[in-house]
């Protein structure tokens, strides 16, 4: 049975893109202690987006398949194909990649999506693919490796080819076996003049600098390097734990999207996703 009380919710403090709105409808991967870290979650490298898809301002459900065989992949409670949400993060409100995830880290994911959407298609077995417009470095073989890949790619970082004895930065950028590009190389390229706050480390040490989105503050030590050609891609595949309804100030909410949302409830059994009301 699908708890409609317990389950994680996203944290509703003040986000990089605003307040969520009156009468939205909100899909959620909120936190919990018993939860798996976002590192978990991370795409690396970053997918690149499907050929044709234009998702900005446009969240869209994609039916999963099988890469082998290009058929739908069932889900195991419903035996009906499951369908994942592909959302977009605008650079307006969160200029890098990383800011994006930081905030996540913290708050948990929420994401506003179109009443239109059929929600009835999603369950506990969707995922929401988060792409960002600059997730993708096209000049990655030209920069130096980050000290440490958090998905511990083979040939991502400085700790695996110190562990095969290379130990020369210069000589493990050029080595054969490198691979990329690394999602945890774009903390390295964080400009230091976009920091609120840097505390100098010493010679030949990188500075420590503060970044903000909305009431997320985080650390990165920038390298100094500029990577200009981007790319979209994909950099987070998280669970969606439910949905928010935001009320408006008579207390009332989107009646069409909860429609739809009962009728999942009712259509999808223990793979349903709950869902909430709330004032923001």
């Amino acid at each position: 049975m699908v708890d409609l009380v317990n389950f994680p919710k996203a944290v509703p403090e003040p986000r990089g893109c605003g307040d969520r709105e009156p009468g939205g409808v909100y899909a959620e991967c909120g936190l919990s202690e018993h939860g798996a870290p976002l590192d978990f979650f991370a795409f690396c490298p970053p997918l690149p987006i499907p050929e044709g898809i234009d998702l900005v301002n446009k969240p869209r459900l994609w039916l999963r398949t099988d890469p082998g065989s290009n058929q739908p992949v069932l889900d195991p409670l419903t035996n009906e194909p499951i369908y994942d949400l592909l959302i977009h993060i605008g650079a307006e409100h969160y200029p890098e990649p990383p800011d994006y995830y930081e905030e996540t880290k913290r708050l948990g994911a929420s994401r506003r999506l179109n009443p239109n959407l059929d929600f009835t298609l999603l369950t506990s077995s969707s995922r929401m693919l988060l792409a960002h417009p600059r997730a993708i470095v096209t000049q990655w073989r030209d920069l130096a490796l980050p000290e440490l890949c958090k998905k511990h790619q083979v040939g991502h970082d400085l700790d695996f080819f110190a562990q095969l004895g290379v130990a020369d930065a210069e000589a493990a950028r050029k080595d054969e076996r490198r691979q990329g590009p690394c999602l945890f190389k774009l903390w390295d390229l964080l400009p230091q003049d976009e920091a609120i706050q840097v505390f100098n480390q010493g010679e030949g040490q990188r500075p420590l600098c503060l970044r903000r989105t909305g009431s997320t503050v985080y650390q990165y030590r920038p390298s100094g390097e500029k990577a200009e050609l981007r790319q979209e891609g994909f950099i987070l595949g998280l669970p969606i734990t439910g949905f928010a309804l935001i009320k408006h100030a008579d207390g009332a909410v989107n009646e069409k999207a909860k429609q739809k949302l009962l009728t999942g409830l009712e259509k999808n059994g223990g793979s349903a996703l709950p869902f909430y009301e709330t004032e923001k």
